[in-house]
This record gives structure tokens, C-alpha cells and sequence, in this order.
């Protein structure tokens, strides 16, 4: 039990990092889109290969928040189930905090 708690728990952290990561691409490759905008001798192909890689990115994002979704889903269970032993302190504050985190990026992600 306390392995699969580890587990999850790293999950949902990495998930978590990963929604961030995607944001953060969605953010770059807008500003590169910009400047390719007020450059001169920019190929119209180059820009909407740029928006198809920003359209790719944009995607990403609620796939990222369903996979979310789902882990914190499975390691709530896990945790609520783990209290009811009453062992691993330790692992539930970490889950919870991971759940917590979670719960801030994805709001929904309350089930």
C-alpha cells in the first residue's frame, strides 16, 4: 500500500510539472509566432508551421488536465482507503499535498 501510495503520489506531482511545462510551451511559441510576425523576410509556410506546433501545444493542455483528473481520482481513493488502516503519516501528508496542488492547477479535479 505504501509503495502504490508513493507511486501515485509521484503521479500526480510529475502530471502536475507537466500541465506547467505545457503552459509555459504554449507562452513561448505565441512569442516566437509574434516575432516572426515583425520580421521581414519570414515565409508564411515557416508561420503556420509555427501555429500548427501552437495549435499542437494547446491541445495538450486538456489532455494533460483529464490525465490529471484521473490520478488525483485514483489517489484519493487510495488515500482515503490508506487513513482508514491509519498507517503512513508521512505518505498521506504528502499525497494530500500533491492532491491539494492538484486541485489548484485543475480546480475540477475535486472527485
Amino acid at each position: 500500500v505504501l509503495r502504490q501510495l508513493k507511486i501515485k503520489t509521484g503521479a500526480v506531482k510529475r502530471l502536475v510539472k507537466e500541465r506547467e511545462v505545457d503552459l509555459r510551451e504554449v507562452d513561448e511559441q505565441r512569442v516566437r509566432i509574434e516575432q516572426m510576425h515583425g520580421k521581414e523576410g519570414v515565409d508564411d509556410a515557416d508561420i503556420r508551421k509555427q501555429n500548427e506546433v501552437l495549435e499542437e501545444a494547446l491541445r495538450m493542455i486538456p489532455y494533460t488536465e483529464r490525465r490529471i483528473r484521473t490520478a488525483v481520482q485514483d489517489l484519493d481513493g487510495l488515500v482515503q482507503a490508506t487513513k482508514e488502516d491509519g498507517r503512513a503519516a508521512k505518505e498521506l501528508d504528502d499525497a494530500d499535498a500533491a492532491i491539494s496542488a492538484a486541485r489548484r492547477v485543475v480546480p475540477t479535479a475535486t472527485d
